[in-house]
This record gives structure tokens, C-alpha cells and sequence, in this order.
């Protein structure tokens, strides 16, 4: 699209929106922050932290109870892992109307997807909105990527067809959107004809759409020629070394992977060095001795969620990119706390071992497995599998030898062969489950 008029669309959207501060200005803020000393970051994440707690202590009912007999303002980050005690998902959920603060906004709305229990719905005041558009702008601003630049987007729409208002929006915004839900071979000729001639700078998406995306371009031997991607931004999902590799290998391009949470917003970023940098400007995030993720937005102050636990587990180090950036990176993202396979003497394999197996069955005898899903309940696996031409008894004995190298020969195995294995209502297309 023509920069120009892009500048004009994104004036009146976020004129629209009702911000005070365009997310514009902010971006250029972070492109100075991003270059401080971890010495400075501290002392700035410790005033907004400092901030927000009195801010909640004096505005939420909740927050008020929870922090009388703690003395604010905090000295230290270290105090305020100590003393501020977590929240978790089902606290939040039960005590939601006495978290919002008196001063909350009921504009900027965003909720979970429910892919891990009931949907969650979280009100965002002004600045904390900003932030989560500047963070954006700033990350993409790493690979190149301009706000006017094209791209498509892989995530779940409930429309039935495009018509020409929608033609209209993706001409403004410079995106062409795939429904994930609508994903197959019947119209992937058409994904891929448009998007040719639509020559997007990147294509971002659910993980499982892009990959979902890239095998069905595979399958089809569809080669983009006229477009040239810089990157493709996964997101909502864990990505896996297999799942990296194949749409490297088909899109020609970088993956760059985005880890955040509809109530905290964008958490780190990929870099083109591969690093993913935490987004230290508008979060303070730890982990506990299990791991397990521990973060607050500094600037919600409509529901303040302090110390939130968002049942993820993640690996924090303090090593340094070599892009110069300053921020503490996040080695691994491990998954969900509840993402695992339980052996029977109660210790845990994560379910990435999945997707390792079906893609070594599938590098083994090609066109077996086309999606498969795995349900744990006590020690038995149910495994559905929509399987492809080539899918035999040979491939049930290949999957089983290798889940029972990793869980043990005491796990009970059981395959049930089906059409279709449905999305969740997220759009998100989820390989292991505990029922």
C-alpha cells in the first residue's frame, strides 16, 4: 500500500481507538529504552511496579485486602518477588469485579482464548493498550517490517465469504486474512494464487495455521516465486524445531516467534539473531523454582494483574544478544503446566516429544499421518490419527515403540482412526490433552 495513505488509515483508526499518545511515539521511545542498562531497566520496572501497587492498593477492593499489611512503596525487585503474592486464573475469574479498579475502562477489552479452561475476559486501560501497539510496531520494526507493509494473517474468523467491504479493509490495512478453519486442499490453490499477486513483506498466524499452511503448500508443491516473505511471526502456540524447519524450508523465509497472553499482552520477540527478547518496557516477568511464568503489565491499571501465573513454563537467562539489545532473554518456552505426559511414577515428558515422533514417522514412510491428537486419562494414551495413504500397521508399531521409549511399556496405547480432528473454538489446534 501506498505509505501515504496508510499514514492517513492509521491516524484516524487510532484516532478512533481514543489514544491519548500514538502508539507511533511510544515506538520510538522503546527504540532508545531497548539500548539501556539492565541497571536502568530495573529502576524503571521497579517505579512502575511501585506505582501500580499503590495504584491497586488504593483503587481495588481486592488489591486493598491483599496488600494491607505490606509496606509500599517496595526498595527493591527483589521484595517485590518475595512479598507480592501470585495470582492465578481461577483467583481472577472468581474475584474479577473486585480486581477492577474504580477507574476502569470498559473500551479496551481483550480475552483469552479458553483453550486451557473457561475464557477470561480482562478490561486494559489506555496506556497498557498503547504499550501492546508500540510493542508490536517495535518488534516488527526488527525485521524490517514497516506498519504499511502487506502481510497475511492465519487466524479464526466465523464469516462464511468475503465480500467487498472485507476487499475494502484488506486494501487499508495492507493484510489479506486465511480462516484458519478453512485451511485444505480445495482452496489452497486460491490462498496461493492471491497471495502472489498480493506480494506480502510477512505472514503471521496461529503456529499451527502457518505450519498447517506450509504442509498443505508442500503437499501441493506450491513454491512461492513473485513472494518474498522476510518472515513468518508465529504466535498463541508452542513452536517446535520440526514445525521451525518446515516452514522455513516451504515459505523460503525466518520464523520469528511471538510469546504473549491476551491478558498481559506481548510477553518476548524473536530477533533475527534468534534471541527472544522480553518485552521489559511494559512487563515484569520472573519465573518460580518450577519454572512457572510469573508476570504483571506495568501499565494495566483497569485489572491490574499482579504476580499473574499463566500456567505457562518458561527458561529466563540474563546472556546478552548479539544485537545489542539489553533486555533478559527467554531460552525456552516449555508449554503449558498442564502439557504433559505423566508416566506412571508420576514424572512428567513434555508433549513436545509429539511432535517428534510424527514427524520422524512421516520422514519414515511418507503420507501417513495428516493430523493426529493424543489424550492422556491415567495411564492410558488415546492417540486419533487422520491418516493418509500410507498409514499401515507398521506405522502404529513405529509410533508405539517410540512413545514407549520416552513413557515407559506401562502406559496402555490405543488408536482411533478418524476423518477430521476439529480446531478448538479458539482456532488453535491443540495435540495433547489431559481428560
Amino acid at each position: 500500500m501506498n505509505k501515504n495513505i496508510f499514514k492517513i488509515y492509521q491516524f484516524f483508526k487510532f484516532k478512533k481507538s481514543g489514544y491519548s499518545v500514538s502508539p507511533n511515539k511510544i515506538f520510538k521511545s522503546l527504540n532508545e529504552s531497548q539500548y539501556w542498562s539492565k541497571e536502568k531497566m530495573r529502576l524503571y520496572q521497579l517505579d512502575k511496579l511501585n506505582k501500580l501497587l499503590i495504584f491497586a492498593s488504593k483503587n481495588s477492593d481486592y488489591y486493598a485486602n491483599k496488600f494491607k499489611n505490606i509496606d509500599l512503596p517496595l526498595n527493591n525487585i527483589v521484595e517485590f518477588e518475595r512479598k507480592i503474592p501470585p495470582i492465578n486464573k481461577k483467583e481472577i475469574a472468581n474475584n474479577l469485579e473486585k480486581i477492577k479498579s474504580e477507574k476502569f475502562i470498559n473500551k479496551y477489552i481483550h480475552s483469552t482464548s479458553g483453550s486451557s479452561g473457561d475464557p477470561l475476559t480482562i478490561y486494559i486501560s489506555e496506556m497498557a493498550e498503547i504499550y501492546r501497539k508500540a510493542g508490536s510496531i517495535r518488534f516488527r520494526d526488527w525485521w524490517g517490517i514497516k506498519p504499511h507493509d502487506k502481510s497475511v494473517l492465519i487466524w479464526r474468523y466465523d464469516r462464511k465469504e468475503e465480500n467487498l467491504n472485507l476487499k475494502f479493509k484488506t486494501f487499508l490495512r495492507s493484510r489479506y486474512d486465511i480462516n484458519v478453519y478453512g485451511l485444505n486442499d480445495n482452496n489452497i490453490h486460491e490462498y496461493f494464487n492471491y497471495i502472489e499477486k498480493f506480494k506480502p513483506a510477512y505472514i503471521r498466524g496461529y503456529k499451527s495455521g502457518i505450519v498447517e499452511f506450509a504442509e498443505l503448500l508442500d503437499k501441493n508443491k506450491l513454491k512461492f516465486r513473485k513472494s518474498k516473505f522476510k518472515v513468518a511471526i508465529v504466535t498463541s502456540e508452542v513452536l517446535y524445531k520440526e514445525e521451525r524447519d518446515l516452514i522455513e524450508r516451504v515459505l523460503n523465509c525466518k520464523v520469528a516467534n511471538e510469546y504473549g497472553a491476551a491478558e498481559v499482552g506481548l510477553i518476548a520477540y524473536e530477533c533475527p539473531q534468534g534471541s527472544m527478547h522480553v518485552f521489559e518496557e511494559a512487563n515484569y516477568l520472573f519465573v518460580n523454582k518450577r519454572s512457572e511464568v510469573i508476570v504483571t503489565e506495568l501499565y494495566n491499571e483497569s485489572t491490574p494483574l499482579i504476580n499473574y501465573k499463566n500456567d505457562d513454563e518458561i527458561i529466563i537467562v540474563e546472556e546478552k544478544c548479539k544485537c545489542g539489545r539489553t533486555s533478559r532473554l527467554i531460552k525456552e518456552v516449555k508449554g503449558r503446566v498442564s502439557g504433559y505426559i505423566l508416566k506412571t511414577d508420576g514424572s512428567k515428558i513434555n508433549q513436545g516429544i509429539l511432535i517428534s515422533i510424527f514427524m520422524e514417522l512421516n520422514e519414515k514412510i511418507s503420507n501417513a499421518v495428516r493430523k493426529f491428537k493424543v489424550y492422556q486419562k491415567k495411564n492410558k494414551l488415546k492417540i486419533k490419527i487422520v491418516p493418509m495413504d500410507n498409514f499401515n500397521n507398521d506405522c502404529k508399531d513405529f509410533i508405539c515403540k517410540r512413545l514407549y521409549e520416552h513413557v515407559g511399556n506401562d502406559i496402555l496405547i490405543e488408536f482411533d482412526i478418524v476423518n477430521k480432528i476439529e480446531r478448538e473454538k479458539s482456532g488453535k489446534l491443540v495435540y495433547f490433552v489431559h481428560e
